[in-house]
């Protein structure tokens, strides 16, 4: 290939690049969903075709709003398809290394962090368990747990979520698994602890009642001394209620240009990469009230993570950004000491076609958060910050125990066993498909009853 050719064809790849890259379009949608809210970006993420290798991150993203949304079986659905593209995506083509190596980056298929890879299990895992089928929950856990050991490092947290822990935790101590329980907060606690992150108040208790109520004398009385304070195990007339709140939006990479020194060409290059502005993220709680009151807690913190996954590539990341600057560099070069146009179009064509991977899963929460409280079956609770009471549980559910999903971005709740009739239409609608979905899917969840 001659040196115009190959720069007309960077040039012309680059611009059609520019021209239909969905992820641009996705990244707009993420910086507003605060203000826009779920339903309305959602909506205009429906306006995109998404090219084929930016699906996964499509269908994280319109998955996770379907979440949020209760739309629990078109959540599924997404999230299926996304995480199917990102495990089979873990062999890289030959096609989409040179592409890259050539071009830039963007021109992988998109195949998520390893944060990605585990917390996708972990939220189809919340749509099957606000629709009660605890097996498929089950099942969702169990794959997290061998994502998680094939991303486990010896020196490194690096892809084990607190959060994946905890909900598999909740899931066995719902099917009265209570040892798989206890196994499953241990780890989530470890993981914290590795961090040096807060224990939320709800992890101590799953801890302090699952080692009382299995014996573990001598673990329940180190947990207690490390926690200041007892068991809250329920009594005969006494449920529990759980709490899953998402906060806040998570932040979207944006690019930074930078210039490195290279000895084979004995000069500056110019590079760009991935990059996080500082976060802004103030966390808000929710606090759940019965006949006593917990401010919901931090499990996952996502801004974090998002960072944290970004700061183990970056190495592998510049190194490539280099190799690939060098060689354009140097084609430049070869190119303008022929004195022809193609040394014109090579240097345009190396600067347009240079764009870093902005990609992420950037309409997730900001941070995972959980409480859990236990009340008299006859005494409703609520939830503060959003002025919501709900109905004692001895109305709705015969298993002594109930799950809330709740979102900083709306004020619509979610409720497992689902509320009765009444209280259900008290919900906000959020569109006339949404709201199919969920009756459809609360069907499900009585008849699973």
């Amino acid at each position: 290939m001659t040196l115009r050719s190959l720069a007309l064809t960077l040039l012309c790849s680059a611009v059609l690049l520019l021209q239909g890259c969905s992820a641009w379009q996705v990244n707009q949608a993420a910086a507003s969903l605060t203000v826009a809210g779920p339903q309305a970006t959602l909506n205009r993420l429906e306006q995109i075709e998404p090219a084929g290798r930016d699906e996964a991150q499509y269908l994280l993203n319109t998955g996770v709003l379907k979440l949020y949304l209760g739309d629990w079986r078109g959540s599924r659905q997404d999230l299926e398809q996304a995480k199917s593209i990102m495990q089979s995506m873990q062999a890289v083509s030959v096609t989409e290394n040179f592409a890259a190596l050539t071009a830039n980056e963007t021109l992988r298929t998109y195949n998520g962090t390893p944060t990605d890879q585990v917390l996708v299990h972990v939220m189809l895992a919340i749509s099957y368990l606000m629709t009660g089928d605890l097996d498929g929950a089950r099942v969702e856990m169990l794959q997290a747990n061998i994502t998680m050991k094939q991303l486990a490092d010896d020196d490194s947290t690096m892809g084990q979520l607190a959060s994946a822990r905890f909900i598999a935790g909740l899931v066995y101590e719902l099917n009265g698994e209570w040892d798989d329980a206890l196994i499953s907060y241990r780890r989530c606690y470890t993981i914290l602890q590795a961090r040096g992150e807060p224990i939320p108040e709800a992890l101590q208790v799953s801890l302090l009642n699952l080692t009382k109520r299995q014996g573990f004398k001598k673990e329940y009385q180190d947990f207690s001394s490390q926690f200041g304070q007892e068991a809250q195990l329920p009594g005969k007339d006494e449920g529990e209620w759980f709490l899953i709140y998402f906060d806040g939006v998570v932040s979207s990479k944006t690019e930074n240009r930078i210039s490195v020194f290279d000895a084979e060409v004995d000069t500056m290059v110019s590079v760009v990469m991935p990059h996080y502005r500082p976060s802004t993220y103030q966390p808000r709680r929710l606090t759940l009230v019965g006949a006593e009151r917990q401010q919901s807690g931090i499990l996952e913190n996502l801004e974090v993570r998002a960072r944290e996954d970004l700061d183990a590539e970056s190495a592998k990341i510049l190194a490539a950004a280099t190799v690939r600057a060098v060689a354009k560099y140097k084609m430049v070069q070869e190119a303008q000491s022929k004195n022809d146009f193609s040394g014109i179009l090579m240097n345009i064509a190396t600067v347009v076609s240079e764009q870093a991977d902005v990609r992420s899963w950037n309409m997730l929460p900001a941070s995972l958060q959980i409480a859990r409280i236990k009340s008299p079956l006859p005494a409703s609770v609520s939830l503060a910050e959003k002025a919501r009471s709900l109905p004692p549980l001895e109305q709705f559910s015969n298993r002594r125990s109930a799950v809330i999903l709740a979102n900083s971005l709306l004020d619509r709740i979610y409720v497992w066993p689902p509320l009765p009739e009444r209280e259900s239409q008290a919900e906000p609608a959020s569109g006339e498909q949404g709201l199919q979905e969920q009756q459809s899917e609360q069907g499900e969840a009585n008849a699973t009853q």
